[in-house]
């Protein structure tokens, strides 16, 4: 099996934050700091080119760490959305979070 690529992880991850069933309206900014609507529009126009900063460093961090940390009781949703087990996204957000706190 071919292993994801970070940037596929991270596309992903938006993309099932925002619109997938793992968190519900009234909490979203809260766990987010940014609307489902702004971290949708993050992951339309996310690209490999995309800086990793501001609103979208934001967004990624709270799409993977709420993915893997909150419960949203959605582990059985996990596989249509997500195309890494969450043992391997851990693994790329905690690599991502260590490089990023190096920049």
């Amino acid at each position: 099996m071919e292993s994801i690529t970070d940037f596929q992880a991270f596309k992903e991850s938006l993309v099932a934050a925002a619109r997938g069933p793992f968190f519900p309206d009234w909490e979203f900014h809260t766990l987010f700091g940014l609307d489902r609507i702004e971290v949708q529009s993050i992951a339309d126009s996310f690209s490999s080119a995309t800086p990793l900063a501001g609103d979208v460093a934001l967004a990624l961090n709270g799409a993977m760490a709420n993915l893997l940390g909150y419960p949203h009781g959605q582990e059985a949703a996990w596989q249509q959305w997500l195309s890494v087990s969450p043992a391997e996204l851990q693994f790329i957000f905690s690599r991502w979070r260590a490089s990023s706190n190096e920049a």
